[in-house]
């Protein structure tokens, strides 16, 4: 099953994993850009897992949550033969980071030059580090 992004908040029920019944309680909140995959539709509902869990929302509801986003109609609306015929867009330069290694002790801290500063990262933490001329030599102040 592929994940659709949700383009806005849904209200759905929760069902139950093996009968498909609706669950007691609320319904649920589903936040937009939240990743669902579809799982089947019933009468007017339509089915889709959240985060494993099964849910159902009404099907009008739920397509207007799943839709392209509005930003490309005319894409969407353009003839296959057309989009087949336009050019092809080089593909984009693989982006990478060149670390070096700070001495930070027991710390594994390494720096890349990134345009405004540096980024630094010690163990898992990332931060960014303003020096627009990239004057900083990786040492500490006394």
């Amino acid at each position: 099953m592929s994940k659709i992004s949700l383009n806005k908040r849904i209200e759905a029920t929760k069902l139950h994993e093996r009968t498909g019944a609706p669950m007691a309680g609320p319904e649920v909140t589903i936040p937009f850009g939240a990743l669902v995959e579809a799982a089947g539709a019933d009468r007017d509902q339509e089915k889709f897992r959240y985060l494993g869990e099964l849910y159902s929302v009404r099907r009008d509801i739920f397509l207007a949550a799943t839709k392209a986003d509005e930003a490309e109609p005319a894409r969407a609306a353009a003839p296959a033969a057309a989009r087949a015929e336009a050019p092809a867009k080089p593909a984009a330069k693989e982006a990478r980071l060149k670390f070096e290694q700070l001495d930070a002790g027991g710390y594994s801290a390494a720096r890349a030059k990134v345009p405004g500063g540096w980024l630094v990262t010690c163990g898992a933490g990332v931060t960014f580090y303003p020096d627009p001329r990239h004057e900083w030599d990786g040492a500490s102040i006394e």
